[in-house]
C-alpha cells in the first residue's frame, strides 16, 4: 500500500504465472508497511516451526509403530515361555517314573531322548526366552520414555506456534487500527 515502486536490477519477484515481475517494491518501515514485514516474518517462522513439528510427529508415529512391534514380540515370547514351562512340568512329572520314555521330534522323525537331557534342554531354552523377555521389556520401557518425551516436545512446540499466531494476529490488528 504505502511502498514505493522501484526498478531493481537483481531482485525481481515472480508474478502469479511465474514470469519475472518488472517492478520490485521497497519495504520502507512506514507504520502500515511495518506490520506486513512482521506478518511475513511470522509466517516464515510459523512455516519452519510447522515443518519441524511435522518431522517430530513423523518420528513419534515411527516410535509408536516400533512399540507395537516390540509388544507383539513380547507377546510371542511370553507364549513361548508358557509353552516351555508346561513342557518342563510334564517332564518333571515323568522324572519320578522309571519306565518313562521321552521322544524328541527332529523333522518328521521322533527320536528317543534321555529324560535328563530333555529337561536340561527345556531349562536352557527357558533361560534364553527369559533373557529375551527382559531385553524386550527394557527396550519397550526405553521406547515408551522416548515417545513420552517426544509427545511433550510436540505439545510444547504446538503451544508456542499457537501463541505466536495469536501474537501475529494481534500485531496485524494493531497495525490496521
Amino acid at each position: 500500500k504505502n511502498c514505493k515502486p522501484i526498478i531493481h536490477p537483481t531482485t525481481r519477484p515472480s508474478t502469479t504465472d511465474g514470469t519475472p515481475h518488472p517492478i520490485a517494491y521497497t519495504n520502507q518501515p512506514t507504520a502500515s508497511s511495518h506490520h506486513h514485514i512482521i506478518t511475513a516474518t511470522m509466517a516464515n517462522i510459523g512455516s519452519e516451526a510447522a515443518t519441524v513439528v511435522d518431522a517430530k510427529i513423523s518420528t513419534f508415529r515411527t516410535l509408536q509403530e516400533e512399540l507395537q512391534t516390540h509388544h507383539s514380540d513380547l507377546g510371542t515370547l511370553m507364549a513361548q515361555r508358557n509353552e516351555n514351562e508346561m513342557v518342563l512340568q510334564e517332564l518333571e512329572v515323568c522324572e519320578g517314573e522309571d519306565d518313562a520314555v521321552v521322544y524328541k521330534q527332529i523333522g518328521p522323525a521322533l527320536i528317543k531322548n534321555d529324560l535328563e537331557d530333555a529337561i536340561d534342554t527345556v531349562k536352557k531354552r527357558l533361560e534364553f526366552i527369559n533373557g529375551e523377555i527382559n531385553k524386550t521389556q527394557t527396550l519397550i520401557t526405553k521406547k515408551e520414555e522416548e515417545t513420552q518425551q517426544l509427545a511433550v516436545q510436540i505439545q510444547e512446540m504446538q503451544a508456542a506456534m499457537q501463541k505466536a499466531a495469536v501474537e501475529a494476529a494481534k500485531a496485524v490488528a494493531a497495525g490496521n487500527a
